[in-house]
């Protein structure tokens, strides 16, 4: 991995919680927290950068609360050199892309571990919904988001408290959604043309499943399972990827709370198709060729059944009545840790450069009291 540390395997934590219990105890905490640069540290770059190595322990116990913490007027983060010694003065340990095993992002610098969001043109009307960091069997214990150029329209960053989620969602769901786990579908292959070859189906199909399970295990570093399925799109066979079983609530590496945890409402497809009517289609087809490949859904783990689409019409409500926007200027940063808080993006008009970097879990021992 270079310079960077690899990323870090998901910590799930203990599958104890009491749910009913656990959600009674928790508070009402505000996230995200603002904080707006000194007046006097205008102009002063290397003030700015002291700034936070000398505040590093109050900005660690407000991100341990808060879960997100959004830095608004440091000029240091306008350029990429500046931004990335943010991180460096926070103590933060960067580490690799969790994309990386699977496919490369776009970066601004891949030494320092700066990479673009989601800023192409042709994914500009693509909302990106509500979800943890994670990719496989990876994932990230913080992140710091920056702006380096607005969209001319929309483009707001959206963050959503994975705890007021656990607090928030329907309790008999969440007792059985945690009881059973989730597996996600992460990619769909089309395999009609096996139908229209006769005699010789019943050879093609094990070939075609055993050479794409090759494929995949030489691809990705983390257990798939591959499931013949027909498709919604036109009732064709498909081939396909699903993940491993995983709960859907966490309890924090460190702190020990519950959290909504997971990529449901950006991968189940109904909730993805009922935003394409909003807001026009994904763009995978301009950016990849490969709309298709690129399906996602959900399900339980302990029957393969779909998640109903009242129970993901439920999940749509609560997310979007917990997600806040966050309009970000220039230098504009947000530091969040990613077993605490989902992110996501509006769709937006014009042309944006937005970037994050990724790292390890903070070592909350360093948090002011």
């Amino acid at each position: 991995a270079g310079a960077l540390a690899d990323c870090p395997y998901t910590l799930y934590g203990t599958k104890d919680i009491e749910v009913a219990k656990e959600r009674k105890e928790m508070r009402d905490i505000a996230c995200p927290l603002e904080i707006r640069m000194p007046d006097e540290l205008k102009g002063d770059l290397d003030g700015q950068r002291r700034y936070f190595a000398d505040n590093l322990p109050a900005i660690y116990r407000d991100l341990k609360a808060h879960g997100a913490v959004v830095f608004r007027g440091f000029e240091l983060s306008r350029e990429a050199a500046g931004f990335q010694t943010v991180g460096e003065a926070l103590a933060l340990e960067r580490c690799e892309d969790p994309l990386h095993s699977v496919a490369a992002r776009d970066a601004v610098n891949k030494e320092a571990g700066v990479y673009e969001a989601v800023n192409k043109p042709s994914r500009r009307k693509f909302y990106v919904g509500m979800h943890n960091e994670m990719v496989g069997n990876r994932a990230p214990g913080a992140a710091i988001f920056v702006c380096f150029k607005a969209a001319e329209e929309g483009g707001e960053f959206l963050i959503a408290d994975g705890r007021k989620m656990f607090k928030e969602l329907d309790e008999s769901w969440l007792e059985e959604v945690y009881a059973k786990e989730v597996r996600y579908s992460t990619a769909e292959f089309p395999m009609g043309f096996l139908e229209n070859l006769g005699p010789l189906q019943a050879v093609a199909e094990p070939l075609a499943f055993g050479a794409l399970q090759t494929a995949l295990k030489f691809k990705v570093d983390f257990d798939t399972e591959l499931v013949w399925e027909k498709s919604e799109y036109d009732g064709s066979k498909i081939l396909q990827v699903r993940a491993m079983p995983q709960v859907p609530i966490v309890r924090h590496p460190q702190t020990g709370e519950p959290a909504w945890w997971g990529s449901m409402h950006s991968h189940a497809e109904y909730l993805r198709s009922e935003r394409e009517k909003v807001y026009g289609e994904e763009g995978f087809a301009e950016t990849t060729g490969a709309s298709r490949i690129n399906k996602t859904d959900v399900y339980y783990a302990d029957s393969d059944q779909k998640v109903e689409n009242e129970r993901l019409k439920h999940l749509d409500e609560v997310t979007m009545k917990s997600a806040v926007k966050v309009k970000m200027e220039e230098g504009d940063m947000v530091l969040l840790d990613n077993y605490l808080v989902m992110h996501g993006r509006c769709p937006f008009e014009g042309t944006r450069k937005h970037a994050v970097t990724w790292f390890k879990s903070p070592d909350y021992s360093r948090a002011a009291a």
